[in-house]
């Protein structure tokens, strides 16, 4: 397949960046879930026999010794630029204690997700090895360009436009090193973005619900070398 076609996927893997960090100025039911879903579909449509014959031509004639680890660090560079702008004062639409909340959420949304389809579908991947569909490392990376946009987008747009073209960039990478398929690429995209979308529903009113009650409490706990939560609920 030629290099052209792989690089209009990256064009189609950063739509979302207008459907993300632009939905503050113009909020619909359905504008959160257009960009997850255009993945999904696209992600069917390329879920054939057909498709990845292309993708192996394409692969062996343009990528056939290519090998790189970047991937593996890539998909959490939304996240990490999003800690590192709040650490520099960025102004963002939530708390630091809310966001985590949000974070820690969103992550296990996408988390399960993946890695039930991924034992479900049972997909081999283009390097013979298992577990294919879809591709984690590009939800992982979606996910947090997403999460990176909608609290610091509006504010700041070239920082969601970064978030969306390094979560492109893995998901060529996944490509480009054998790992997935294009359709496990586009899938992993939407769930990483509607995960987030998810945590954004699901959070506040979460948080409503227990703060009634007041019986259920979390506290962050930020160390330099890890991330967690304390949770207590008094009966």
């Amino acid at each position: 397949m030629p290099s052209y076609k792989y690089w209009a996927l990256v064009c189609l893997l950063i739509l979302g960046i207008n459907e993300s960090y632009g939905q503050e100025k113009k909020s619909t039911k359905l504008k959160p879930w257009i960009a997850p879903l255009s993945l999904g579909i696209g992600g069917l449509v390329f879920y054939n026999q057909s498709a990845r014959d292309k993708q192996l031509t394409w692969h062996q004639e343009n990528y056939p010794n290519f090998q790189t680890s970047a991937d593996d660090f890539l998909q959490y560079s939304p996240t990490l630029i999003q800690i590192g702008a709040r650490l520099l004062g960025a102004n963002s639409v939530h708390k630091t204690k809310d966001q985590l909340g949000l974070f820690l959420l969103g992550t296990g949304i996408y988390a399960i997700s993946t890695q039930g389809l991924k034992r479900i579908v049972n997909e081999t991947r283009p390097n013979g090895t298992e577990h294919s569909f879809p591709s984690g490392h590009t939800a992982t990376a979606f996910f947090g360009a997403t999460v990176l946009a909608k609290e610091l987008g509006k504010d700041y747009p070239w920082l969601a436009v970064t978030g969306y073209t390094l979560a492109a960039g893995t998901g060529y990478l996944r490509l480009a090193n054998h790992e997935h398929w294009l359709s496990d690429v586009l899938v992993g995209a939407g769930i990483g973005i509607a995960s987030a979308e998810l945590a954004y529903c699901i959070y506040p009113k979460l948080k409503q619900h227990f703060s009634q009650k007041q019986a259920f409490q979390w506290e962050p706990r930020i160390a330099p070398n890890y991330y967690a939560a304390s949770f207590s609920y008094h009966f």
